[in-house]
């Protein structure tokens, strides 16, 4: 579903999706930390609470230099490679699986032809990313924050991520299906990039709430403190002390920015792996 490519069966798609998937997150991580990080200061240290973005950017480059913006930059880098390979490869594998499934291949009424295997193949997709994902996380948030991570603590906010991970694939799928079956945009690079980078920032938009909870509890370093932080307790006090704008959106620009451009770009590159997958003769 994330290619135009003819289909094979179902583990040589899992398998497609694993490499060109490698591609996606390694393109991701390289394109999208310096804004990540940005948006990062801005929700969870103190001393950048308040600032703009401009003035957030401004403030990292004299304090650290260029290199303070790819702080933190080695385990996305990985990780990011590793669960959005995996992410993609666990939809493809059960969207081209279920196919012709006398349920999931069924259409949800009023929703323009979304079938049921979308929504399953994604929250299948986000959950395997999520169990992935949160040592890379936790370890990316103690770096931009300044602290070192913990082994012991890799963990540390993984229901947190879950549910983020899981609401931005399930969102993000379901939109990307959407796209392809009802307009072109799939059909030239240009129209690639602006499909993804909306899917993924719409998506990340609908979560934002929750990453700022997880980069909340992954920036903590007191462990008896941490075991008393929830998701939504956190959700609520932000709103108590800030306002619903202020305090669940903090620094909502640069990481949407951030989304639209390095997902667009990493889509593309997707795509274009995929083409040549099936020119070697992959698919036959």
């Amino acid at each position: 579903m994330t290619h135009n490519e003819k289909r094979s069966n179902w583990w040589k798609e899992g398998l497609a999706a694993l490499i060109t998937g490698t591609l996606y997150g390694f393109t991701n991580a390289i394109v999208g930390h310096p804004l990540d990080t940005i948006k990062t200061k801005m929700q969870v240290v103190s001393e950048y609470h308040g600032l703009s973005m401009k003035n957030t950017a401004k403030k990292i480059f004299r304090l650290e230099g260029i290199f303070g913006f790819f702080r933190g930059v080695v385990p996305p880098m990985m990780g990011s490679s590793i669960f959005r390979a995996t992410q993609f490869s666990v939809f493809e594998a059960v969207y081209t699986l279920l196919d012709n499934h006398h349920f999931f291949s069924k259409k949800l009424s009023g929703t323009f032809g979304l079938e049921y295997r979308v929504v399953f193949a994604g929250i299948l997709a986000g959950t395997a990313r999520s169990i992935i994902e949160c040592p890379f996380e936790y370890s990316k948030v103690q770096g931009q924050t300044g602290h070192k991570w913990k082994f012991n603590n890799m963990f540390q906010g993984f229901s947190a991520l879950w549910m983020r991970s899981t609401g931005l694939m399930t969102i993000y799928f379901i939109l990307v299906d959407t796209f392809r079956r009802n307009t072109n945009l799939y059909k030239t690079q240009y129209g690639v990039f602006i499909m993804n980078g909306l899917c993924a920032s719409f998506s990340f938009a609908t979560i934002w709430p929750i990453e700022i909870a997880k980069n909340y509890i992954q920036s903590q370093t007191n462990k008896s403190e941490i075991k008393k932080l929830r998701t939504f307790s956190i959700i609520k006090q932000r709103i108590r002390d800030d306002g619903i704008i202020k305090g669940l959106y903090t620094g909502c620009l640069p990481g949407l920015l951030s989304v639209f451009i390095r997902n667009g770009i990493a889509m593309m590159v997707m795509i274009k792996a995929q083409k040549i997958l099936t020119d070697l003769g992959f698919r036959k």
